[in-house]
């Protein structure tokens, strides 16, 4: 309880367990919320996909090797993010004030841009992830474009290790003898 001036009155001051410390709390709680709703409905999805038959728990032959795990989690993030970057600023001086519909607009054009490397199925697969990558990027930018930029390629990095992990789970589960 914070008491204001000689009044004697109080007023009580809400604060978020993961922003008690300061603004890097509050970043580092934003990361980790947003890679939660990214990657937990996904993971649904792929699961799904398993169940019916649709999709495999083995990765494709290679897809495990150093270069493309460095690819993955490290520069495919932030290409991605800079490439974002520059939509989300312009979509954002092209209809100001409709941040919905900004967030929305940048993750269907990222999401149809993985048709080149998969199909529609990578289309779909996708849109979930980039929504909420499109959530932290236009919501962080009124802040800080760094803030921005460094939080939405963190949020993808995780979200891309955690598949790179299902990945190598499939391949050790997949491989005869163990």
């Amino acid at each position: 309880m914070k008491t204001s001036g000689f009044s004697g009155q109080t007023e009580r001051v809400r604060t978020d367990p993961l922003e008690t410390p300061g603004i890097n709390a509050s970043r580092t709680g934003h990361v980790l919320r947003a890679w939660l709703v990214a990657v937990v409905p996904s993971l649904l999805y792929f699961f799904a996909l398993l169940a019916i038959g649709a999709d495999s728990l083995r990765p494709p032959a290679g897809a495990l090797g150093a270069t493309l795990a460095a690819h993955s989690i490290l520069a495919a993030p932030l290409l991605e993010t800079a490439l974002m970057f520059s939509l989300a600023s312009l979509l954002a001086l092209m209809i100001p004030q409709q941040t919905r519909v900004q967030i929305v607009l940048l993750a269907a054009i990222c999401a149809l841009a993985h048709k080149f490397g998969g199909g529609w199925q990578q289309v779909i697969a996708s849109f979930w992830p980039f929504l909420i990558y499109s959530g932290t990027l236009t919501t962080w930018l009124k802040r800080s474009g760094r803030d921005a930029f460094v939080l939405t390629a963190f949020v993808h990095a995780l979200y891309n290790a955690t598949f790179f992990g299902v990945g190598a789970l499939g391949n050790f589960l997949a491989t005869p003898d163990g």
